[in-house]
């Protein structure tokens, strides 16, 4: 009887080590259930994860495998665009459970925008003409303040890649232009780059000073009719 209970007991400690065992072996190795992903970059609508706490330009592009020159601008919660640079990194900051969704859009999507503003300045300038190759576009017929020769012009601009993140810059004016009979002292003439128009040009060096600001909506924010009127106040300060 004795016999019999000792062996009922070493085979109890024997399953009880056997489990303790097992269960130690689970929980040395058990998988961990895998995180989600940090962030989530949307991409024209588009929720793509992503596990990083930044991205760059370049890699916003290959995620979402647009051409590699693809221009891309940020549009942020209320609607507002920025044009990255080549190289720049955006900082994602993830919220509470799930990561602040970051959007991104292709810059030049369509022609949209600009021809929105291109109307938006005709209301202005009737006869403006536009060239789709190089984004020329040529005002005729522009008055300038006295003290210029001549005083009526052709004013040309040329909108940039990066518009309406980044507003045109210098002013194209023809070959000879003159304030009071004296050359513009910030004046290339002729231009290293030549518009697609007719005759000789020359170019201004000038930017809008106040802060260029383009909204979602063009009405709202900074957008060509206020480039052009920006131009005004250039020729009205003189040379």
């Amino acid at each position: 009887m004795a016999q019999l209970l000792i062996a009922k007991k070493v085979e109890q400690d024997a399953r009880s080590a056997a489990v303790f065992t097992l269960l130690r072996i689970r929980r040395l190795y058990s998988v961990q259930p895998a995180e989600g992903p940090k962030c989530f970059v949307n991409i024209e609508g588009e929720d793509k994860p992503w596990d990083q706490s930044t991205i760059t330009t370049e890699q916003i592009i290959n995620l979402a495998a647009w051409p590699p020159n693809q221009q891309v601008i940020e549009v942020d919660a209320d609607n507002n665009e920025r044009t990255l640079q080549p190289g720049e990194v955006v900082t994602l900051k993830p919220g509470v459970g799930f990561a602040k969704k970051v959007k991104f859009r292709r810059g030049r999507l369509c022609q949209e925008r600009v021809e929105a503003e291109l109307t938006l300045l005709r209301s202005l300038y009737p006869k403006l003409e536009y060239v789709a190759q190089g984004e020329w576009v040529r005002v005729p017929a522009f008055r300038l303040p006295a003290g210029w020769e001549p005083q009526t012009i052709d004013l040309v601009f040329q909108i940039p890649a990066a518009y309406p993140g980044t507003p045109p810059y210098g002013l194209y004016v023809p070959s000879g232009l003159c304030f009071k009979r004296q050359a513009p002292a910030n004046a290339t003439d002729p231009a290293g780059t030549q518009p697609p128009f007719a005759g000789r040009w020359a170019i201004l060096s000038w930017t809008p000073v106040d802060n260029w600001f383009a909204a979602a909506n063009p009405v709202e924010g900074s957008n060509l009719v206020n480039w052009a009127k920006g131009a005004l106040q250039r020729f009205q300060e003189g040379a």
